[in-house]
């Protein structure tokens, strides 16, 4: 997946069949689908809660500049983030750069 965090977000992308995005989770570690099969997350845990609302507080300001926009859930020590297209009933190549920004700008 080098580069996909590079890659621009495109309106009326489409879901990916589950071979391509088993094939794209496996670039991107620390990402799963998520149960409900529609979306994928990821948890990180932290030594308090400033971590982790930096985290979210992270995720949240690249939703806005990229307008796609994901779950996130924190509290003290840990933080979810989740990204679904829901225009396409799932999970879209939009949702994988969303989660690459997000690992290259936590490092």
């Amino acid at each position: 997946m080098t580069g996909l965090d590079r890659e621009r977000i495109v309106d009326g992308a489409p879901a990916l069949s589950a071979e391509e995005l088993q094939a794209a989770l496996a670039g991107l570690p620390g990402w799963q689908l998520a149960g409900d099969g529609k979306s994928i997350c990821r948890e990180w845990r932290f030594k308090n809660f400033k971590q982790a609302a930096q985290l979210a507080n992270l995720a949240a300001w690249q939703a806005e500049a990229a307008g796609h926009h994901p779950d996130i859930a924190f509290g003290w020590g840990h933080a979810r983030v989740s990204y679904s297209t829901h225009s396409a009933g799932g999970v879209s190549r939009n949702d994988l750069i969303m989660a690459a920004r997000l690992d290259a700008a936590t490092g």
